[in-house]
Order: structure tokens, then C-alpha cells, then sequence
């Protein structure tokens, strides 16, 4: 029988209907995947029907959507439309996740982009000048958060912030905003050794449905902004600012004051380019 003519095609033929290398199709054959309906005996030549160019086509469209080629192996031998349906909801299940993980890369980078725009312009206007001292009102901060009493000490916080980050992403989670410790006790008078201290991570706001997760209240603030590595005497001499602000303009604080890092040890190695913003909540005496 001439199977080259009529319906048949021959590998060449197939190879440039489908658009595919003839390597390609010798492949699929060796492992099984796609054999040509017909091979001739005293040629070896291979010749491919209509249903095996469908076959061939769809083969094309699974790898297209990143199906390997075990999986669609199977699916064309199952012949089930049920079992191929089954592999692509777990495939679109994966893409889904893929397409978070790449979203939370996204948003991290743009965010480091805003911090070290941010520390450019404040490079500006800030050095060798006075802290920056302004009323906010800041909205509500939903974040992950990690509260006890330990030690004040720039080892002890980075530990702190390490298992925080690690709880948020082991629980699919994106980082929204800037990292900050919260002060439960007064900044000037507070032990070092042993103190009521809160690490948090902004997140999104669906998030916020665990018992790590809470509000920072939103409100009217009296902030300051300054460069290089927070010490004890670098924020008690700012709160004392805050402290001397609020007493001149008839301000009394509000609750408890939170150090937040606009730009911190994981994007600047030096540490006189940090940026921090001293955030105290404050209303107005009566």
C-alpha cells in the first residue's frame, strides 16, 4: 500500500504542517509519546495520518501550557476528557500559585525601589540639618506582629524580624509597608534588659485573620525623620523633640510610639543611610 499518498504525510511533511522539527517528532516516537500510524517495513520510513497531526497539535498546545511531556503522555493515552480536564485544573492551580509568588516579588521590589527613592530625597533635605519633625494623619496599619518582653538590642530585632518574615511567608503572605518596632514603655525610661517590645510587618488587609495579625490604629501622629542606625540615645534625644513639640504646639501623646524603617539593614549595608521615622499618636489637650 503507498501510504505516503492520500491522507498520509511523511515526517518531513508532518514536521512542517505542525510546524515542529523533524528531531523533535523522531523524539516523541523513541519515547513513546507520538508514533506515526504507519512505518514502512523495507524503508523505515515514517508516515503520519490526519489524527496523528491532531495529535501532534495538541501535544504542541499541553506544552504551551507548561504540561511536561510525561503528563500529556498520559492524558493521550487515557483518552478521557475527564482525565485531561483533571490535569488542567491542577495545572491552572499551579499557574495561580506561581503567578502569587511572583506578585509578592513584584510588590517587594517595587518597595525597595519607593525606600531608596525615599532615602535619595530625604538625603537631600535632611543631612546636616535638623530632624524633620511634621503632624500626620496616618490610616489604619494592618500587620503581623511578634509582642514580648526581651532584650533591646540591634541582634535581638533582627532575630525578631527574621522569624516574623518567615511566619508571613510560610503562610502566603505579602509584606505591605515599612517594618517597625512598638514601644509598650516609656522610651525614656525603659530597661534594655527586659522590656515590653512589638515587631511588626505591614500586610495586606484580607490577611488579617490570624493571631498574629491586628490593627495598629490609625489617627493623628506627630512623627520625626532621621538617617543612621537607631540607638538609645539617638531616639530618646528624638522622642524628647516629639516631647518638646507636643508641650509648645498643646499636644499629649496617645499611646505608644512606633520606630518605623523607611529604609533599613536589608537594603543599605551602611549604616548612616538608614532612615527612620519616629511615629508618636498624639490628640489635642482639652
Amino acid at each position: 500500500m503507498p501510504v505516503h499518498q492520500n491522507s498520509y504525510y511523511s515526517i518531513g511533511q508532518a514536521a512542517k504542517i505542525c510546524n515542529i522539527s523533524i528531531q523533535t517528532l523522531r523524539y516523541y516516537d523513541k519515547i513513546g509519546l507520538m508514533k506515526p500510524s504507519e512505518i514502512d517495513k523495507s524503508s523505515g520510513y515514517r508516515y503520519y495520518s490526519n489524527l496523528d497531526i491532531l495529535h501532534i497539535k495538541i501535544v504542541q498546545d499541553m506544552k504551551s501550557l507548561d504540561f511536561s511531556l510525561e503528563e500529556i503522555r498520559h492524558a493521550l493515552q487515557s483518552g478521557s476528557l475527564n482525565r485531561i480536564k483533571g490535569l488542567m485544573k491542577a495545572k491552572h492551580e499551579e499557574a495561580l500559585q506561581e503567578l502569587r509568588r511572583l506578585e509578592r516579588i513584584t510588590t517587594s521590589i517595587e518597595q525597595r525601589i519607593t525606600q531608596i527613592d525615599s532615602l535619595l530625597e530625604m538625603n537631600r533635605g535632611t543631612k546636616d540639618s535638623e530632624v524633620l519633625i511634621e503632624l500626620k494623619e496616618l490610616e489604619d496599619r494592618y500587620v503581623a506582629y511578634d509582642r514580648k518582653r526581651s532584650v533591646c538590642g540591634m541582634e535581638t530585632m533582627v532575630l525578631k524580624f527574621t522569624e516574623l518574615f518567615g511566619t508571613i511567608y510560610e503562610n502566603g503572605m505579602t509584606q505591605n509597608g515599612y517594618m517597625m518596632t512598638i514601644y509598650h514603655e516609656n522610651i525614656m525610661t525603659f530597661d534594655r534588659n527586659d522590656t515590653d517590645l512589638e515587631v511588626a510587618i505591614p500586610i495586606k488587609r484580607v490577611e488579617t485573620n490570624h493571631n498574629f495579625t491586628r490593627v495598629i490604629p490609625g489617627g493623628t501622629y506627630i512623627t520625626a525623620m532621621y538617617t543612621g542606625i537607631p540607638t538609645e540615645q539617638t531616639y530618646k534625644c528624638i522622642y524628647g523633640k516629639l516631647l518638646e513639640w507636643m508641650t509648645k504646639n498643646g499636644y499629649c501623646e496617645g499611646g505608644p510610639a512606633v520606630e518605623q524603617y523607611l529604609v533599613d539593614m536589608t537594603q543599605m549595608a551602611k549604616q548612616e543611610d538608614y532612615l527612620i521615622e519616629l511615629q508618636v499618636p498624639v490628640s489635642q489637650r482639652d
